[in-house]
C-alpha cells in the first residue's frame, strides 16, 4: 500500500480500451483481489450481469475481494482482506472518473499506462515520493524505493566520472610528448563521443521494437545484435573503398544522411510492416528483421572508420585517444538510452541518435 502494479495494470486497460474507440470501458471491466494477488478482466462486448454473478459467486466461495465491476458499491468492497481503508476500489474509481489525470498526476506513484514505446510497467518511481520514502526507511519505507532505478543511475554516474577521466587524462601524456594538432580536440571528443552514443541508441531501440515481432527478448537480442554488427562491418570494410573514389568526409556525410533517412523511414514503417507478417513463421520473421536492418547497420559502420582515417592523417597520436572516447561513450549509451526511455519513451531514443548523428556530421574530424 498504496497500491501499485493493480492500479497501473488498470489505467493500462483503460488506455487500451480507450486506442480501440470503446466509449465506455467501465461495462468492459471487472477487478478482484485476493491476500496478494490482483486478477483483471477485460471483456471485448462488455460485461453481463450474468458474468457479474459468476464473479461474485466466485469471490464469495473462496475469500476474494471484489475491487470493481460495473454497478459495484463500496459496502461490497473490502470483506474478506480487510485493509484499513478500502484503497484498491476507491483507487479503480478515481481511474475511471472524470477526474484521472488529477489522480494520477498526484497519486504517490507513477501509474501512467504502459506503451509499447514506454514498455516499463515496474517503473513506480515519483522524483517527489523520494523524500517521504527515505522519512519512512525506518518504518518500512525503503521497500517502497525502486531500486532498479536508482541503481541505473548510480552506474550512470560511475561511467560517466570514469569516462570522464580516461577522456581527459590522457591529454596531459599527448601534450607531454609535444605533438602538434591540427584539429580543435572538441570538434574530436564531439565527432567519436556522438558516434558511440548514438549507434548503441539504436541498437537498444531495435532490440525493444523486435520482441513482439519475434516474440521472446532473446530472439530480439540475438537477431538484432548480430545484423548490426555483421552489416556494419560490413559497412566499414566497404567505406574505405568508397572514401578512395568520393573522399572520406563525402562518404561520412553520405552515410549518416542516410541513417538518418532508413532510421526514420524503418521505424515508421514497422507497425503497418509487423500487422502484415506478424503470421509469418519465426524464420521468416528473423528474415523480415534482416532486410529491415541491413541498409541502417550498413550506413552505421562507415562513420566511424572514415573518422579515423581523416584523424589518423593529421594526427596519429589521437587515434587511440579516439578509439577510448567511443569506447566511453558505447558504455555509457546503455544506460542513457534506458533512462531515457523511461522517461520519454524509446521514439525520443531514435531521435536523440539521429539528432546525434547530425551534429557528428557538422564535426566530422578533417
Amino acid at each position: 500500500l498504496p497500491p501499485r502494479d493493480s492500479l497501473k495494470l488498470l489505467a493500462t486497460a483503460l488506455a487500451a480500451l480507450d486506442q480501440e474507440g470503446i466509449a465506455h470501458p467501465e461495462h468492459h471491466l471487472m477487478v478482484i483481489r485476493g491476500l496478494q494477488t490482483t486478477t483483471l478482466v477485460v471483456k471485448k462486448n462488455g460485461v453481463t450481469r450474468a458474468d457479474i454473478a459468476a464473479l461474485q459467486r466466485f469471490c464469495t466461495a473462496r475469500a476474494f475481494d471484489l475491487v470493481f465491476y460495473p454497478g459495484m458499491t463500496k459496502a461490497e468492497a473490502n470483506r474478506f482482506n480487510q485493509l484499513a481503508e478500502p484503497a484498491f476500489y476507491e483507487g479503480a474509481l478515481a481511474l475511471l472518473g472524470p477526474g484521472a489525470p488529477a489522480f494520477l498526476s498526484r497519486y504517490k506513484f507513477n501509474l501512467t499506462p504502459t506503451s509499447d514505446d514506454k514498455p516499463f510497467f515496474f517503473n513506480f518511481l515519483k522524483w517527489d515520493s523520494i523524500a517521504e520514502i527515505m522519512a519512512l526507511r525506518d518504518k518500512g519505507g525503503m521497500a517502497l524505493m525502486e531500486w532498479g532505478y536508482v541503481v541505473l543511475l548510480v552506474t550512470l554516474c560511475q561511467a560517466g566520472l570514469a569516462s570522464a577521466v580516461l577522456i581527459v587524462l590522457p591529454l596531459f601524456f599527448l601534450k607531454e610528448k609535444g605533438k602538434t594538432r591540427r584539429l580543435p580536440l572538441w570538434r574530436v571528443v564531439v565527432y567519436f563521443f556522438g558516434l558511440g552514443l548514438a549507434f548503441l541508441f539504436l541498437e537498444l531501440t531495435f532490440i525493444q521494437k523486435f520482441i513482439l515481432f519475434l516474440g521472446h527478448p532473446l530472439y530480439a537480442a540475438t537477431v538484432v545484435l548480430v545484423a548490426f554488427l555483421f552489416f556494419a562491418g560490413l559497412g566499414s570494410i566497404c567505406s574505405q573503398r568508397l572514401a578512395q573514389r568520393r573522399g572520406p568526409r563525402q562518404v561520412a556525410i553520405a552515410a549518416m544522411a542516410a541513417i538518418v533517412a532508413l532510421a526514420l523511414l524503418a521505424v515508421g514503417g514497422l507497425p503497418p510492416l509487423f500487422q502484415h507478417t506478424l503470421a509469418w513463421s519465426l524464420w521468416a520473421r528473423i528474415g523480415v528483421a534482416l532486410a529491415v536492418i541491413a541498409p541502417l547497420a550498413f550506413a552505421m559502420g562507415m562513420p566511424f572508420p572514415l573518422g579515423l582515417t581523416c584523424l589518423g592523417a593529421q594526427n596519429p597520436a589521437l587515434m587511440p585517444w579516439a578509439w577510448g572516447i567511443n569506447g566511453c561513450a558505447s558504455v555509457i549509451s546503455a544506460m542513457l538510452a534506458t533512462l531515457g526511455a523511461v522517461h520519454c519513451g524509446f521514439s525520443a531514443v531514435v531521435i536523440g541518435a539521429l539528432l546525434l548523428y547530425a551534429l557528428a556530421a557538422c564535426c566530422f574530424p578533417d
